[in-house]
């Protein structure tokens, strides 16, 4: 006899939603200390869990030290090369990530009725980022994907392999991994919350070793007979939108000093960061990525910028206080941007991005007063300069 589906949520299911969505950021979002114990106990189930004999578990501080000790490790022979390349791919990867994975879209197809999924995916999707810091109600979906993955493994995981292969230097060095440890909880959070209201998951000494795995280790590489866990970060900084941000030093820092500086999610170099008055534009500019280009440029201030790059004033004159109305172009972006350059009493020489049109009054900003008027938020026709600025 086939398991009703299930359609809705019950009054006690729909209160636990966010006491559920907390725990799980919480532990995604974690910065202490990993228990060894904990996790050597998770990380060994999670092998007998793929048929796997018990690995030898070491830990260390940061993924930079886990890559390095697997290279130790593969000098002195006890790791080959194609157990290097392969990472587990043919055997955890095979008998568990696989396994689980199918068996776990299967049954939440299968079993979580139409209303109830498009009540998880789709209808609470836009609620999702902004019950984040209030209530989930009965978002799901939107609140344990999305600003999970944006949190916990497309901003971290992205920026974590970026800053390993520039530190490392030697490409031949980086290793991949597929074992995320607390930042895989933006899907075992979901999932787990499935098995919680009644879907029926397969095989689930996979899915419950993978769940204590995500709550007790860090980012980890797997091999026959050896496993290399990292311990968490010990500092995560994030900006209004919650993507990895810090303006004063590292966005993401180890307690041995390896450390990811980004600006509003862009990875980049950390002296931008930590020593801005002693970057060249020059360097910036010759930056390949476009978005990182871009967060230089905010880094060091754009008056700064100006000086290397092409500029076409609009109107205005730069050099009052009223200012110019300015285009500047940035070097692989398809439309220059607009600013707006005016002399400030206190702070020299400003520049400031504007739209094209005020968000305010919807008028086109075309004069440097309608820059004024769009950056003190009034419409054009009621702004007023001030004849002293201070």
């Amino acid at each position: 006899m086939t398991k009703e589906r299930i359609e809705e949520l019950t009054p006690e299911q729909e209160k636990y939603l966010p006491v559920f969505r907390e725990e799980w950021l919480r532990i995604g979002l974690s910065t202490k200390n990993v228990d060894k114990d904990a996790s050597t106990h998770a990380v060994k189930r999670l092998y007998q869990a793929g048929g796997l004999d018990e690995p030898l578990v070491m830990h260390f501080d940061s993924p930079m030290q886990c890559i390095l000790a697997i290279h130790v490790m593969r000098s002195l022979g006890e790791i080959s090369e194609a157990n290097l390349r392969d990472n587990l791919g043919a055997n955890l990867g095979a008998n568990l990530w696989d396994n689980l994975w199918d068996n776990l879209w299967d049954n939440l197809w299968d079993n979580l009725g139409a209303n109830l999924w498009d009540n998880l995916r789709d209808n609470l999707w836009d609620n999702f980022g902004d019950n984040l810091r209030a209530n989930l109600g009965a978002n799901l979906w939107a609140n344990l994907w999305d600003n999970l993955w944006d949190n916990l493994w497309a901003n971290l995981r992205d920026n974590l392999r970026a800053n390993l292969w520039d530190n490392l230097g030697d490409r031949d060095l980086y290793v991949p991994t597929y074992f995320w440890g607390n930042l895989d909880a933006y899907w075992m959070a979901w999932a787990e919350f499935a098995e919680k209201i009644g879907v029926p998951i397969d095989k689930k000494e996979h899915f419950h070793a993978y769940i204590e795995f995500s709550k007790t280790s860090g980012v980890s590489y797997f091999y026959p007979g050896f496993a290399f866990v990292s311990d968490r970060p010990d500092f995560i900084g994030k900006d209004d939108l919650t993507r990895l941000h810090c303006e004063t030093g590292p966005a993401l820092s180890f307690r041995d000093g390896y450390s990811v500086h980004a600006w509003h999610g862009v990875n980049v170099p950390g002296h931008w960061i930590e020593n801005p008055q002693e970057v060249d534009p020059a360097e910036i500019l010759k930056s390949e990525n476009v978005e990182q280009r871009a967060a230089g440029a905010q880094i060091i201030g754009w008056p700064r910028m100006a000086e290397k790059l092409d500029r076409k004033i609009i109107e205005g004159d730069p050099e009052s206080d009223v200012g110019a109305l300015v285009e500047f172009t940035l070097p692989g972006l398809p439309d220059p941007g607009r600013f707006l350059m005016a002399k400030c009493p206190r702070n020299g020489i400003i520049c400031e991005g504007v739209p094209r049109v005020s968000d305010i009054d919807d008028q086109p900003i075309s004069t440097a007063i309608a820059a004024q008027a769009w950056r003190d938020c009034l419409p054009q026709a009621e702004y007023i300069h001030p004849a002293i600025r201070t």
